[in-house]
């Protein structure tokens, strides 16, 4: 989220306004950086990641694994950075007009023609979509 307006109003570095994610089974990890404790979820008995437990004590061995996994997948030699800092800061503000719309809740705070498209009537209806669609 580092050219993200929430990057912005956080007061984060590009380098600081990063997340990383890991999950399997059972529990789903996140990592910020940037000083923002960690945020995890047991998928078995919270589905739908109501109850975030990453400030949990009693959750702390299941943090250090999940920690520990998330090292062995940063290390790998696939991990690196393709766009420069000042790149990233340039990038802060203006749309690419394409992608997902991250941190996105009522579409107050982004620009309204990133919503056109979706928002407002169906440009169509699809009942029975043929093979191919």
């Amino acid at each position: 989220y580092s050219a993200t307006p929430m990057a912005m109003r956080l007061g984060l570095a590009p380098r600081d306004a990063r997340l990383f994610m890991i999950a399997d089974k059972r529990w789903k990890f996140m990592h910020a950086e940037g000083g923002i404790r960690p945020m995890l979820f047991d998928l078995e008995s919270d589905p739908e990641e109501y109850y975030d437990l990453g400030a949990s004590t009693a959750h702390g061995e299941i943090i250090d694994l999940m920690y520990q996994r998330l090292g062995q997948w940063g290390r790998r030699l696939s991990q690196r950075t393709t766009k420069s800092e000042q790149d990233i800061l340039n990038m802060r503000g203006k749309s690419r007009g394409t992608g997902v719309l991250l941190g996105v809740y009522d579409g107050s705070d982004v620009e309204p023609e990133l919503l056109t498209r979706y928002s407002g009537k169906a440009r169509r209806h699809i009942e029975d979509p043929g093979p191919g669609d």
